[in-house]
């Protein structure tokens, strides 16, 4: 054989390994997509849209620096309602100040500094959307590597999600609140199986701590709504994000979407007591959080 053929059939097998790991990829990416889809269950009851009824009491805001946090901020401010958003003194409040919106200083995991807040302050209605921020974990990881290799480990005694949770939901307790709305995830409870299998191996720290903060403010007391949310986009509203109590539910939904369907439920009654997972037939795959 001549050195021209031999090269030839050499590219010739390069060509064709490299075109069996291009179907390999492609298999590979398809099926984890398809597995972290919303596809497999469709709710078909979902909580009677309301029209907005104003809390008219003073509303705080405790994760309202970033995310559904902010958007909530933003959207109350604009309806003119007194709102506070609860941040750390090395919180980035650049955007609230943008804003005008009103501060009060305190650390979640830190209870006296709380209870301090609560007392100096006669807040009616409380929003948390409080949880673990990627600039809290020991190592930035982005939600692929959470997904393949499972959450960085962090100390429970560090994380907000539960017990900066508790000690919110107790001093508002302890004040005289008498609405609170907590933003959790989906995966929690009852919820454990709309979470996608890899998504559960990614999260399931975070999910073990929110599940207890649930628990805890149904336990409370006060009349409550809990809001289970997917995965987020940062996107504009799809405007067919609903709340339905089939935990069974999975997509992903806009930031903005969460915000509204929380706002939302401030006046309506049918909510209280319940805990939703929120839901978008427009969001139920991976690749949509990436397209807005």
């Amino acid at each position: 054989m001549s050195s021209a053929n031999k090269y030839m059939n050499i590219i010739s097998l390069i060509l064709r390994s490299l075109g069996y790991l291009l179907i390999a990829l492609i298999v590979i990416s398809s099926t984890y997509l398809i597995s972290m889809s919303g596809i497999y269950h469709t709710p078909t009851t979902f909580l009677s849209s309301s029209n907005y009824v104003s809390p008219s009491n003073k509303i705080l805001i405790v994760g309202g620096t970033r995310g559904v946090g902010l958007e909530i901020v933003r959207t109350l401010q604009d309806r003119g309602e007194d709102v506070t958003a609860m941040v750390r003194s090395t919180s980035n409040v650049k955007k609230l100040n943008q804003l005008g919106v009103k501060q009060v200083i305190a650390d979640a995991l830190i209870k006296k500094q709380v209870q301090a807040i609560f007392s100096q302050n006669n807040y009616g209605t409380v929003i948390s959307t409080l949880g673990t921020s990627a600039k809290d974990l020991p190592a930035r990881q982005n939600f692929i590597q959470s997904m393949i290799y499972g959450e960085v480990k962090m100390d429970p005694n560090k994380r907000p999600d539960f017990i900066g949770n508790r000690n919110i939901i107790d001093s508002a307790k302890a004040s005289g609140a008498n609405r609170f709305i907590l933003i959790t995830v989906i995966g929690t409870g009852q919820s454990h199986d709309a979470l996608p299998p890899l998504a559960r191996r990614g999260h399931k720290d975070v999910v073990a701590q929110k599940e207890k903060a649930e628990n805890h403010l149904r336990a409370s007391g006060l009349a409550f709504t809990i809001i289970r949310p997917g995965g987020f986009s940062n996107g504009q509203s799809s405007g067919k994000a609903k709340l339905t109590e089939d935990h069974l539910a999975f997509s992903y939904i806009a930031r903005v979407d969460v915000a509204n369907l929380a706002i939302e439920t401030l006046g309506n009654d049918e909510s209280i007591g319940k805990t939703f997972n929120a839901y978008d037939s427009d969001m139920l795959h991976l690749y949509r959080i990436f397209m807005d």
